[in-house]
């Protein structure tokens, strides 16, 4: 057998070992309470937001009908090289008991200049964080806060506004994913299904609103609701948002829109299901999936998709337990968190491109000499 040969059959021989686009490159953070957004900083450092596991404090029943308890359990920690640091403890938390699926700090952004800002969710009436006034700490949930030597500073109160201007027609407030845009901010909020615009003095203002949409499925409400969820910035600086879709969850429902500063929401990309962050880089669109068969559905796995300017997606990778953030790193590695959900054993991992097979080299030699070949013999005849 010719080395051309082997090295063609090696190829065609690799099969599914490299139909996957990107491979798991590692654990990177353990042991994490409910890891929701993440954000990568100056000097590669990895920041993490944990929304915590609640706690033994009044207790309020939130926007599902559930009860959840205050505590000061969330967290934003950073990670770089092998160290693991505290940014910042204590922050405050809600969840139900056994602290499963809490809210709390839900993501995190990085300015230039290093400085940290936090978006906390609250998942409730915005008049329902009046019952938790007696706890410290307690007024920053739906709130954005920048962090800088360990001091907390609220910026903006994201519930309030909820609670005072918000479209719904039952208020409730649960902001979710915070991107930076020139020297203020864009804040998607899951409870008021809007997205929000938030100066750099604090001022708020609504940049628009998803409606409900018609149910397709025979059983539950006429229609669900939107509930946008990740974001980033786009290619020409529109803001990409995706959607959660609320019960009953259709499959295939969820999209990614892109919404310009007047408030205009197209969709960018379809046919995602529960939809939980975004990214953007490199020319590119990802899509998070938290559960690919739908949060009714029986598995609790989740998907992360590429999509193009044309609204193309691809599989990336699959097979995630309940992804909830997404950043992307340098040399196209991708970081995530996963079990998201989990009060105990979330985590972050690494994906990475797969290596090239070491026989395409080879074979690209081989087609070259082959083509040069009958380029000759052609000539000769």
């Amino acid at each position: 057998m010719s080395v051309c040969t082997a090295a063609l059959l090696a190829l065609l021989g690799a099969g599914d070992a490299y139909a996957a686009t990107l491979r798991f490159d590692g654990v990177v953070l353990d042991g994490l309470a409910n890891p929701r957004g993440l954000a990568v900083g100056p000097g590669g450092w990895l920041y993490v937001s944990e929304a915590g596991r609640g706690g033994d404090g009044p207790s309020i029943v939130d926007g599902a009908g559930e009860t959840v308890s205050f505590g000061r359990t969330g967290a934003v920690i950073r990670y770089r090289a092998g160290v693991r640091e505290s940014v910042l403890s204590g922050l405050p938390s809600l969840a139900p008991a056994g602290g499963f699926g809490a809210t709390g700090p839900h993501d995190v952004a990085i300015s230039g200049d290093g400085r940290l800002h936090a978006v906390l969710g609250f998942g409730a009436n915005p008049a329902r964080r009046e019952d938790l006034a007696s706890e410290p700490g307690a007024d920053l949930l739906g709130r954005i806060v920048s962090v800088e030597g360990g001091a907390v500073t609220p910026i903006a109160d994201l519930t309030e506004f909820e609670g005072t201007h918000g479209p719904d027609d039952e208020p409730n407030s649960n902001p979710f994913s915070l991107v930076e845009v020139g020297d203020g901010f864009v804040v998607t909020d899951s409870g008021g299904n809007d997205v929000l615009d938030v100066s750099a003095t604090g001022a708020i203002s609504l940049r628009t609103y998803l409606p409900p949409q018609l149910n397709p499925l025979p059983f539950g409400p006429p229609v669900y609701q939107a509930v946008p969820t990740g974001a980033a910035v786009g290619a020409s600086g529109d803001i990409l948002v995706g959607q959660l879709t609320g019960f009953p969850f259709p499959v295939g429902s969820a999209s990614v829109f892109g919404i310009d500063t007047a408030g205009s929401a197209v969709v960018i990309a379809g046919g995602f299901t529960n939809l939980i962050d975004v990214a953007y880089g490199g020319g590119m669109g990802y899509a998070l999936e938290l559960d690919s068969d739908s949060l009714l559905g029986p598995l609790t796995s989740g998907s992360l998709f590429s999509f193009d300017a044309t609204g193309t997606k691809t599989l990336l990778y699959g097979g995630l337990v309940n992804p909830t953030g997404l950043a992307l790193g340098e040399g196209g590695r991708i970081f995530l968190s996963e079990n998201g959900l989990s009060p105990t054993d979330g985590r972050v991992i690494a994906l990475a491109p797969v290596p090239l097979p070491a026989s395409l080299p080879l074979l690209a030699g081989c087609l070259a000499a082959l083509g040069a070949f009958y380029y000759r013999r052609v000539r000769r005849e």
